[in-house]
């Protein structure tokens, strides 16, 4: 989680916390849901018999894995409470909010003077500054912020007759909440709500060949339908796209409830949440760093204690999204898509002190309920970490007139990504006209 290198200074903006229109009777739930096997080790031992006995300097001759032990979001949601201090209960949920998990979402470019916020203690507490332009909306999908685009036949550019922006930049879109009703103080219809957000890090990778999708590979079919004006000539949409598909994605998803993680390390000045990690039971830093801890050489040194709630890990695999675009309500202006990711992936971790193997799934299960109950009317403006940015202010952050990556420069006006309000670290980052790839 080191993509964010510089202070948040300038942002490109975007909406809310909710997925559907003003009054609206319906709208977007998605739970997120893992199911993640671990193997690590069990023992290294000078018996046969007996596990971890004996000295290093005897040089052990027996080992053993552990038996395969099962991770579930459950365990994530433990993880966090442990950082956070709240004992969350079994009713708690892991929720993907206003999200966007498809390469057709796009964000309008341009949008200025929105920035991310920070508190008293110069903490970034996940409020932003809203420009003028995106005002504290919290609908999405809504035209003036975001838009369906389809493929311009580019890979930064505007297409040069339609103007028309490039595919595959923004997706996975939104924010990482955890939903509890049952906390006390709570209820069904107004749970707990905590944005979890920077515990995550979320990584696409991109590849430019002469399809021009970026990012994602897409069996997908869409049909333009006329709406009817149900309002005054000023408010109403003539037609829309509606459609359905399933869209492709390598995907590097990672979780951090350590000091290793930027945001919940007090000595990192531009990332710090007023949050901290747990912090290594000994030695400076636990799984990351080699040979932090004194030699000793019994095999049981008992140097350090345990620490249950610890994990990073990172995971690796296809993200693959089923989806109809569709009107959530009636009345909407827009549609938005509805559907369900499956994730399987490999990985490896440090989980309670163990180096670990992983194998597993996850998936975000997009359903209509009668309302949202995560994050009702919250404008995005007071609760929003954009951990896919890359701290690039001149490059992703300005409306380009130069094509990036060409010498000399372009002539037609370029797309943004891994913009402040990003969920999604987008790899490889062009930036300015002329430069190649950012590198860490």
């Amino acid at each position: 989680m080191n993509k964010m290198k510089t202070t948040l200074l300038t942002t490109v903006a975007l909406a809310a916390c909710m997925s559907t229109q003003v009054f609206a009777q319906k709208s977007k739930e998605s739970p997120i849901t893992f199911s993640l096997s671990l193997q690590g080790q069990a023992s290294v031992s000078t018996s046969a018999s007996a596990i971890d006995a004996g000295n290093w300097s005897q040089e052990p001759k027996f080992y053993k894995t552990t038996g395969v032990k099962k991770m579930t979001q459950a365990n994530i949601i433990q993880d966090i409470g442990a950082v956070l201090k709240t004992s969350f209960t079994s009713k708690a949920t892991l929720e993907l909010v206003q999200g966007e998990l498809s390469g057709f979402f796009n964000v309008i470019p341009g949008l200025s003077n929105s920035y991310a916020l920070y508190d008293d203690s110069d903490d970034l507490y996940g409020g932003f500054h809203a420009g003028s332009v995106t005002a504290d909306t919290t609908i999405l999908p809504a035209d003036d912020v975001t838009f369906l685009a389809l493929d311009n036949g580019r890979h930064y550019q505007t297409n040069p007759i339609s103007g028309a922006y490039p595919v595959g930049h923004f997706q996975p879109w939104g924010q990482i909440f955890i939903k509890d009703p049952g906390a006390s103080g709570y209820s069904v219809t107004d749970p707990l709500c905590v944005n979890v957000t920077y515990f995550f890090d979320l990584e696409v990778q991109e590849c430019y060949d002469c399809f021009f999708l970026n990012s994602y590979i897409t069996d997908a079919s869409f049909t333009e339908k006329n709406s009817t004006q149900s309002g005054p000539p000023c408010c109403g949409i003539s037609s829309t796209l509606l459609g359905k598909g399933k869209d492709q994605y390598y995907l590097t998803w990672s979780f951090d409830d350590t000091l290793d993680n930027g945001y919940l390390n007090p000595n990192n000045e531009n990332l710090y949440t007023g949050n901290t990690g747990i912090q290594p039971t000994v030695a400076l830093v636990d799984g990351s760093k080699p040979d932090g801890l004194t030699y000793a050489d019994p095999i049981k040194s008992g140097l350090g204690s345990p620490s249950p709630f610890e994990a990073r890990f990172t995971l690796n695999g296809i993200m693959v999204y089923t989806w109809d675009l569709e009107f959530v309500n009636s009345s909407d202006l827009l549609p938005d898509f509805v559907g369900t990711a499956n994730y399987t992936a490999n990985g490896y971790g440090f989980i309670q002190l163990v180096c670990q193997l992983i194998t597993g799934t996850a998936s975000i299960t997009e359903k209509l309920a009668v309302s949202d109950t995560c994050c009702l009317d919250i404008p995005w403006t007071d609760s929003w970490y954009g951990i896919g940015y890359d701290g690039d202010v001149d490059g992703d952050l300005v409306f380009e007139t130069d094509a990036p990556g060409v010498t000399p420069a372009g002539t037609y006006g370029t797309t943004q990504e891994n913009v402040p309000l990003s969920l999604t670290y987008h790899n490889p980052d062009w930036t300015d006209a002329g430069q190649g790839p950012v590198t860490y």
